[in-house]
């Protein structure tokens, strides 16, 4: 006989047991948000109508998402233990590792799951196809409990997704399935130093986006449509060069050059420092003995090579800021799911005197992540997936590694 369970409040997930447990997630419809502040119906559409909206579209698509759970719910029932779990509660709930996760919901919906699961298999229902398209949604409520039948059995396919991981030096993390945003939560000027391929850059701007391979369809997808048509429309240098300052971005010297191990950087030191020893006899006017000059020789050449090298790491390093990504680079991450590198992007970086406009675009590897240090005195914030209420706090004195996380969602597909 299979049991029914309400939404129930954090902690009461041990209260069912966890092996093949279905959990389903839902949401509250825009009209119970109203409701809640509104008290009645007839006030909550009052409210809508008077700022202009359409009570009739928010009844009925409130409607249409109470049918789909319901018709869910229905065949998911005859399979085991269900339990209906609001999304407030995620953040609590304690999850078995046999769970079995069904989503009725959008895509954000979906993402903001995704970060409270070990592994669990996430199956995403689309409510109200007419409504949403749902990239993370590809299946009907009709079929909810046919995929988990499936899925249980073995016969689905799952689909790894990659997340991001921002850290801050304090031991304060966020994950991300779709994107994060670093600046100021009231959108205003963020102040910064950006820190990626071995060079550093001071900017302003309103923010930067990371964005997972997942997330790169939504957010970012409009951020480098919006500013391939104003490369577009915009022709020659409206405002001049001079406010362009191009020497802002320096190498990072927090980043070693990629010589090898700190033994082998701290050998070839000694060297360079015994090849200047070398150097400062042969400066001497009076000229040094055969016998002197052989000696130097090979320590002579050697410093040569190495400081020959540090020279073309560090121009390299600066060559970086003018690197172009063509479809050959952005097809390894653009939609791929399981993508092990991130995208990043500047929003309107800010020329000036003192701040850069270089590092505003490039990708993140397991190798290569991105640093940004705050210089914002107040409400810097970092927020994943959309919900500006879930952040770290970002003010001066903070840096954070962007970069990829360790922990991997699971999409049945």
């Amino acid at each position: 006989m299979s049991k029914k369970f309400e939404n129930l409040p954090p902690g009461s997930g041990t209260d069912v047991p966890l092996r093949n447990r279905i959990v389903v997630i839902t949401r509250e419809t825009r009209l119970e948000k109203v409701l809640a502040v509104q008290n009645t119906v007839s006030q909550a559409k009052f409210y809508i109508n008077s700022l202009g909206g359409d009570f009739d579209e928010y009844k009925s698509e409130h409607d249409q998402y109470g049918v789909s759970v319901q018709r869910a719910r229905r065949g998911l029932e005859e399979l085991g233990n269900i339990q209906l779990l609001d999304r407030r509660y995620l953040p609590t709930f304690i999850f078995g590792p046999g769970d079995i996760v069904v989503v009725i919901g959008q895509d954000g919906l979906v993402a903001n799951t995704l970060k409270y699961l070990n592994g669990q298999p996430v199956i995403g229902v689309n409510p109200d196809p007419s409504r949403w398209d749902g990239v993370l949604l590809p299946f009907e409520p009709k079929d909810a409990a046919k995929i988990v039948s499936e899925t249980i059995a073995g016969k689905r396919k799952i689909e790894e997704v990659v997340m991001a991981r921002a850290k801050v030096q304090n031991g304060q993390e966020l994950l991300a399935v779709n994107d994060f945003f670093i600046g100021q939560k009231t959108h205003t000027s963020a102040r910064y130093v950006i820190k990626y391929g071995g060079l550093k850059e001071p900017q302003s701007s309103s923010g930067v986006i990371v964005s997972t391979g997942l997330g790169s369809t939504g957010w970012m997808k409009s951020i480098i449509a919006g500013a391939s048509r104003i490369n577009q429309s915009v022709i020659g240098r409206p405002y001049g060069g001079k406010q362009e300052v191009d020497n802002l971005t320096e190498v990072d010297e927090e980043i070693p050059v990629p010589l090898g191990s700190t033994a082998m950087m701290e050998d070839m030191e000694e060297e360079l420092d015994e090849g200047a020893e070398y150097l400062d006899i042969l400066s001497e006017e009076k000229p040094p003995p055969m016998k002197l000059l052989r000696a130097a020789a090979p320590a002579l050449m050697k410093a040569a090579r190495e400081t020959s090298f540090r020279g073309f790491a560090k121009e390299t390093k600066l060559s970086k800021k003018k690197k172009s990504f063509g479809p050959s680079e952005l097809s390894r991450v653009v939609g791929k799911w399981s993508s092990t590198e991130l995208i990043f992007a500047v929003r309107e970086p800010f020329p000036s005197k003192s701040t850069g406009t270089n590092l505003v675009f490039g990708t993140i590897t397991a190798h290569e992540p991105l640093r940004i240090e705050s210089l914002m005195g107040e409400n810097g914030v970092i927020f994943s997936d959309g919900i500006e209420s879930d952040y770290i706090a970002f003010n001066s004195g903070a840096e954070a590694v962007i970069g990829l996380a360790d922990k991997r969602g699971r999409m049945v597909v």
